[in-house]
């Protein structure tokens, strides 16, 4: 094994099933949402704004963990390739904290559709990119649960929907940021070439977790399912959350369309 595959190896870290971190992980990460959901549900009056704003800045500080960490320890290389926050969780990661103060329902749309499906994947399927150290690690579930639980949170506790037909532009704003990402990685692979490449939003190498939307096809061929798997998601994420929060006046055969709006 060459340098380069051994530096890349201690970057992406892929936790397997077969490992009991695996499923303390995941079975704490949904035992913690849960108890999130419900505590929240719990609060009246002032204590839900309190409670809010307290999330926000638990969450930016969890936020800069990462970065803390690398700075003071040998063992993460922090690097232009890998530790800027351009990944569609990380982005998330920092919508989400600052929608507890901003409170945009647009940020809230986006966020809840695409934290959903990324955080829900990567507690389901780990790949850690710059390793995984405990600080990291630990890091890692707690953002990834916390991109799930704190949309659902927004919409039952403080009354957040998403508008008409807002799954169709997620899906777009999403196709432009993960092209023009990519641009960026080329650029960054291309013009600063490092031991690692850079690989935001997987739009450079396809991640190496087994998934069923990823064939093993090489770049840029297995994208292409991936834009196709995220319609389905998107839809299927905006059925579950009108079903949590019905629309007025739904009835008669006029239901499944005001479901997809």
């Amino acid at each position: 094994m060459n340098e380069l595959e051994s530096a890349r190896q201690a970057y992406d870290m892929v936790i397997l099933a077969s490992e009991a971190r695996y499923w303390y992980f995941l079975i704490g990460s949904a035992l913690a949402g849960f108890v999130a959901i419900q505590g929240f549900a719990k609060l009246r009056g002032d204590q839900k704004e309190g409670a809010l704003r307290t999330a926000g800045l638990v969450l930016i500080i969890l936020n800069l963990v990462p970065t803390v960490y690398g700075l003071f320890s040998p063992a993460v290389e922090l690097s232009l390739q890998r530790s800027l926050p351009f990944h569609f969780c990380a982005i998330n990661g920092w919508l989400i904290a600052f929608n507890c103060f901003w409170k945009n329902t647009n940020v809230f749309t986006f966020s809840a559709f695409m934290g959903t499906i990324g955080g829900l994947y990567a507690v389901l399927t780990p790949q850690l990119t710059i390793g995984d150290a405990p600080a990291i690690l630990a890091h890692y579930y707690f953002n990834h649960t916390a991109i799930v639980v704190m949309p659902i949170i927004m919409a039952r506790t403080y009354g957040f929907r998403f508008p008409k037909w807002s799954w169709i532009w997620t899906y777009l704003a999403v196709a432009v940021l993960s092209t023009a990402v990519g641009a960026f990685n080329w650029y960054l692979n291309t013009y600063h070439p490092g031991d690692i490449t850079a690989n935001y939003m997987y739009m450079w190498e396809a991640p190496k977790v087994k998934n069923p939307f990823l064939k093993g096809a090489p770049w840029p061929w297995y994208i292409l399912p991936l834009h196709s798997a995220l319609i389905l998601h998107l839809v299927v994420i905006n059925f579950a959350y009108r079903l949590g929060a019905p629309l007025e006046g739904m009835e008669g055969k006029a239901w499944w369309r005001r479901r997809l709006a």
